[in-house]
């Protein structure tokens, strides 16, 4: 049974009618969020339902938006684990840290959640082709659901992509044209394509439902820790996208008595030296980040020079007591080395972001070592090994015997 009544901007308050496609209104930072019959919800559903439904980010139907289930378009993501990262944590001097492997999503990333509500939405309102503009993982992903789904996905992307995601897009069939000149301006022409071509604009904040997709993670925590909240949530902010849906998600439960503990967690937002618009705005007090003009980091995600969702992350940072931070590539690639040698667990570099800022908070004092601490791993190392040092391992013939 669907809940959702509408759909409604958090900057001027408008209220929107969900049966028809939408893209948010305000130019100032508002988003436009959907709104479900939370009374009723109360009243019909509770979480022993959840708990039976389907091991994917679909269990949570209730607080989705897809009226219809013969509309959902799924590759079965979701329900990704959150690993109690034993051994990580004593070499850095915590002892609750856990890892949601967000990598094991279908196309090696968590934004496959934000792909597979968007593009299960777009079917159930008719819409045929639409356009974005993505760094790379997004793009990949939001190709692969499209061709699941039979629509016409357009993607523009940088020209330092991801080869693994220029092979997902290529083999899906859905078009894809790298952007000459400054990443920032990616999102003025994907407008233009809007206006000239009647597309629907699918792009980061630009329409509510991706936002839905990526809330299903904060969804899961709460979960996946009996119905609990933990104390801090290290997140790895481009847009700023997952950090707000996992946020939006917590204040949903909280309000709908599923959470057992009303101590909302704190958020770290952890962006790379080289693209930090809202850690700087952070740090000189700013409640908006300005376009971070010259772009310096690894290949890959984190590459949003003017993140479409800081204000709401910088919000949702003050208010809960959490801060923002900045690690360097280099610590990020051997973060994502520690998370391997100890857990097992391969990242991409702008994932491991979060684990370098947590060996900074430690250091600092801003996280203590009895804390249950979240580190989100958004996509797994496959898709970036471009981004590692070459292995290089030893030869042997067939006849040798090896050292113990």
């Amino acid at each position: 049974m669907a809940y959702l009544t509408h759909l409604e901007c958090t900057s001027c308050g408008t209220l929107l009618p969900y049966d028809v496609p939408q893209n948010n209104i305000c130019a100032d930072g508002g988003i436009l969020e959907a709104r479900y019959d939370e009374a009723r919800l109360r009243d019909e559903v509770d979480r022993t339902q959840i708990e039976a439904g389907t091991p994917s980010l679909w269990r949570y139907g209730p607080v989705l938006p897809v009226l219809d289930e013969s509309n959902i378009v799924t590759l079965g993501e979701g329900w990704t684990p959150l690993i109690h990262a034993e051994q990580l944590g004593r070499a850095l001097g915590c002892s609750e840290l856990f890892v949601k492997d967000e990598g094991r999503n279908p196309t090696g990333a968590f934004k496959d959640r934000g792909a597979a509500m968007v593009v299960s939405k777009m079917k159930e309102l008719g819409i045929k082709t639409f356009i974005h503009n993505s760094s790379g993982n997004a793009a990949g992903a939001l190709s692969l659901y499209a061709a699941r789904a039979g629509l016409d996905c357009v993607n523009i992307v940088p020209d330092d992509i991801l080869p693994s995601c220029q092979q997902q897009i290529a083999l899906s069939g859905c078009r894809a044209y790298m952007m000459k000149g400054p990443w920032h301006e990616s999102g003025r022409l994907v407008a233009a394509n809007v206006e000239k071509h009647g597309w629907f604009n699918a792009g980061t904040l630009k329409e509510p439902y991706r936002l839905e997709g990526k809330k299903t993670m904060g969804c899961e925590l709460v979960e996946q820790f009996g119905w609990d909240f933990p104390d801090l949530v290290i997140y790895p902010t481009g847009g700023g996208l997952g950090a707000i849906g996992i946020f939006k998600a917590f204040a949903e439960f909280e309000r709908l008595g599923w959470v057992e503990s009303s101590r909302r967690p704190r958020l770290v937002s952890v962006q790379y030296e080289g693209c930090a618009p809202i850690v700087k705005a952070f740090r000189e007090g700013k409640d908006h980040a300005d376009p971070w003009l010259d772009v310096q980091i690894l290949p890959g995600g984190l590459k949003s020079a003017t993140p479409p969702g800081d204000r709401r992350v910088l919000e949702i940072v003050r208010e809960t007591g959490g801060t923002c931070l900045t690690v360097t590539g280099d610590e990020a690639l051997e973060a994502a080395a520690d998370l391997a040698r100890h857990e097992g667990v391969f990242a991409c570099p702008e994932s491991a972001t979060t684990l370098a800022a947590l060996k900074k908070l430690l250091a600092s004092g801003e996280a203590e070592a009895n804390e249950r601490i979240v580190a989100m791993i958004t996509g797994a190392g496959i898709k970036s090994v471009d981004n590692f040092r070459p292995a290089q391992l030893p030869t042997i013939s067939s006849n040798d015997l090896l050292p113990e």
